[in-house]
């Protein structure tokens, strides 16, 4: 049985009128009765009975009718249900994100306020296949942190680098500008938990300069970490640009002098095809963190 088939039957069922029905669904009379005849031939019974000039439907033909009608209905309404997924997904954007994330979500709050109708999807799964966007930085030796398969098509739209400093207690002792890292060996360093590539990157440049950094303490919660900061119970390791300021928190940020401690964002797309959508916020989002790069450089100078 054909769909096709299936919609003329019912069509006719409802009118019982052959020559009403072929009008109302635009095809040749002899073509809907064709059609009528080979669903009976393939069911092995009769649909339809004349009387006189008229028919009406057999015991068969009533039983399919209602069997029909409702199932015709449901195929609809999953036509019309893909219709509205496909427009939703006209204005989807999937976006993972590994690094950044602070300034990623500030972008978002500003676009939607502009493109209320966006919906985005957020994910920080390193193996999430389905993204538009990937934010992530790059590891010491130029690969993506964060994606442990990059696909091959992958493409670098922009990267931002900052320079990595030290982020201490605005009162109580401060090390001269720029700060030695050896002479921090002795400290308490705090760490923002969860800043996989992050806390990867620092690890492996302290590593290069002989030095292990002594965690005392780590929270997922960026404004613990700057308060304990800001309190004197430890210094941290604090990206210039991406995390935000330390002021409110009486805290600064003092430069290190060994200029391997920088960090390279990285705004990669999928290797999909992306939508209007997702590169019209992509665009944005590159205009947003070029915008924060321009303006705390400005400020340092």
């Amino acid at each position: 049985m054909e769909l096709l088939q299936l919609k003329y039957f019912l069509e006719v069922a409802e009118s019982q009128h052959v020559t009403n029905s072929a009008k109302k669904l635009h095809v040749a009379q002899p073509a809907l009765s064709q059609a009528i005849r080979r669903l009976e031939r393939e069911l092995g019974v009769n649909l339809f009975e004349h009387t006189g000039r008229n028919i009406r439907l057999t015991p068969a033909g009533a039983y399919l009718k209602d069997r029909l009608a409702p199932a015709l209905a449901s195929i609809d309404g999953i036509a019309r249900d893909i219709a509205a997924f496909s427009e939703s997904e006209r204005h989807t954007v999937r976006i993972d994100v590994q690094a950044a994330s602070g300034i990623v979500v500030d972008a978002i709050a500003l676009y939607s306020a502009e493109h209320p109708d966006t919906r985005f999807l957020i994910s920080q799964n390193e193996h999430e296949p389905l993204c538009d966007i990937h934010v992530t930085a790059l590891a010491s030796d130029g690969s993506f942190h964060g994606l442990s398969a990059s696909p091959p098509d992958a493409a670098v739209e922009a990267t931002f680098t900052e320079r990595i400093g030290i982020a201490v207690a605005s009162r109580g002792p401060r090390p001269p500008e720029p700060a030695d890292l050896s002479g921090l060996a002795e400290s308490r360093f705090i760490c923002l938990a969860g800043s996989r590539a992050f806390r990867t990157l620092c690890d492996e440049l302290c590593a290069l300069a002989g030095f292990t950094p002594h965690i005392a303490f780590e929270s997922d919660n960026p404004s613990v970490v700057k308060k304990m900061i800001g309190l004197g119970l430890g210094i941290g390791f604090w990206p210039e640009h991406s995390w935000g300021d330390l002021s409110d928190y009486e805290a600064d940020l003092v430069s290190l002098a060994d200029t391997r401690f920088a960090r390279t964002i990285a705004i990669v797309d999928s290797d999909g095809e992306q939508s209007p959508e997702a590169r019209r916020f992509e665009e944005f989002l590159i205009g947003h963190i070029g915008r924060i790069w321009e303006k705390e450089s400005g400020q340092c100078a």
